[in-house]
């Protein structure tokens, strides 16, 4: 099994330091068969006790209480008990504790790295549509839920955790930088080019656009956008160096050389040059929305936001975020409690109050018309350009390996920027790299 060839570093490593989201576990455990010790101790005088571990904190974490409460008092039948792990690597590690002393709690925040394992040794219920439905969850509501966060969290053909705290990429805008060269907001990276090449002529020290460090997103998405199809989900064949991907590289290469982009660098994060005044554009999360506002507002910025511009003229954007799974040592009433608490969470008055509070994206269709959530838009328009992607956007696939692939996905992103490597040679090492990563996780 995946989960025992790889236990030997992780209980002498992850335990103490290791950012991985995998452990060590009996065959018990690893067949779903575990004792649920919380399960125990529920009577049926009282509702069913859901364990809920997160990731979330400051606004985000007041948003999930806040919907946990409201979800507790409309019922009586279960009670949702969230518990903040820390931040997204102190969850991970968490979890692999948990799953090697068998008291995983009944559900988590998961992110897409943490699927593949967790799957493979059967420590997570598969949520298909026939368990989700026979424990009440509404047809309706599967059907409402955008199509590019369906596979968010599939792996081997199964769905293993459901759509909750999801964001797009977005382009946060200076208007006064725009104002001040007479450009309308670029929509394509052809029109950024062109702002870049008039600020560089002028002498102007700050970029035209400004990129996360880690900004392999932004390039998926060029090169997805350019024709690529980058990983097949199904079959998982590659064309990570085809003619498509190295176009879109070298063009983001070139305007790196050029001076019209550049990273965040020491800053870590580019939500705070943007803010500064340092760059005309940046591509961030939705959810760094609430990041931006502060920094923007103390600068009094007059900034805005748009979708992620156009490479060859086609508008595609990808997904991020979590999902919340379902441990297998949960009991039938735990289970059917999770899929109640779920069905709540993607209510369009829930999802959308979730959105409105975080920078998140609403999960289901039927949200934007959600009343509330209409006027907020109107009266919030930087919240509006995420939501003008999400018929177009999509979810990468999941896959055994998936965290190795993005650790070498990042790191050659970073021979680009960093140390300037050649975009075909960089493909070609990340091609060979991740076929080897898919074919030794078979």
């Amino acid at each position: 099994m995946k989960w025992l060839k790889l236990s030997t570093g992780i209980l002498a490593g992850s335990l103490l330091l290791a950012a991985c989201g995998d452990g060590e576990t009996t065959d018990d455990s690893a067949s779903g068969e575990t004792t649920d010790t919380s399960s125990e101790e529920t009577t049926s005088s009282g509702p069913v006790e859901i364990t809920f571990w997160h990731a979330m904190n400051g606004p985000h974490q007041e948003a999930i209480t806040e919907l946990t409460t409201e979800f507790n008092e409309s019922q009586d039948e279960y009670e949702v008990v969230e518990q903040n792990q820390g931040g997204y690597e102190e969850l991970s590690q968490a979890i692999t504790a948990a799953g090697v002393s068998n008291e995983l709690p009944t559900m988590s925040q998961l992110t897409t790295t943490d699927v593949p394992e967790l799957a493979m040794n059967e420590l997570l219920i598969p949520l298909t549509d026939d368990f989700l439905t026979s424990n009440g969850f509404p047809e309706e509501t599967l059907t409402d839920i955008y199509e590019g966060f369906q596979g968010s969290s599939e792996f081997a053909g199964e769905r293993y955790a459901m759509p909750f705290s999801k964001s797009t990429r977005l382009t946060f805008f200076n208007q006064g930088i725009l104002d001040e060269y007479g450009v309308e907001v670029p929509t394509s990276w052809e029109d950024i080019q062109s702002l870049g090449e008039m600020m560089v002529e002028a002498g102007d020290d700050r970029v035209a656009m400004g990129l996360e460090n880690g900004f392999e997103m932004e390039y998926e998405t060029m090169a997805r956008q350019n024709g690529a199809e980058f990983i097949n989900g199904d079959t998982l064949e590659t064309d990570i160096d085809s003619e498509e991907s190295v176009e879109a590289l070298e063009f983001l290469s070139m305007m790196f050389e050029e001076g019209y982009a550049r990273t965040a660098g020491e800053d870590g994060y580019f939500s705070g040059p943007f803010g500064r005044g340092e760059s005309a554009m940046y591509i961030g999360s939705s959810a760094g929305l609430a990041h931006v506002e502060p920094v923007a507002e103390e600068n009094a910025l007059d900034w805005g936001t748009a979708p992620v511009p156009t490479f060859n003229d086609n508008e595609l954007t990808l997904f991020a975020g979590n999902d919340l799974g379902l441990f297998s040592s949960a009991s039938e009433e735990e289970q059917a409690g999770f899929v109640e608490y779920i069905n709540f969470l993607l209510q369009p008055e829930n999802t959308s109050q979730w959105a409105m509070a975080t920078g998140y994206v609403p999960i289901v269709k039927s949200a934007l018309e959600d009343p509330e959530y209409m006027t907020f838009l109107e009266e919030n328009p930087r919240y509006e350009a995420p939501t003008q992607m999400l018929e177009y956007g999509i979810s990468s696939p999941v896959f055994a390996g998936y965290g190795e692939f993005r650790n070498a996905f990042t790191g050659a992103m970073e021979e680009v920027s960093v140390n300037d490597a050649e975009p075909q040679t960089v493909l070609e090492n990340l091609q060979t790299e991740t076929e080897s990563i898919i074919e030794s996780n078979k």
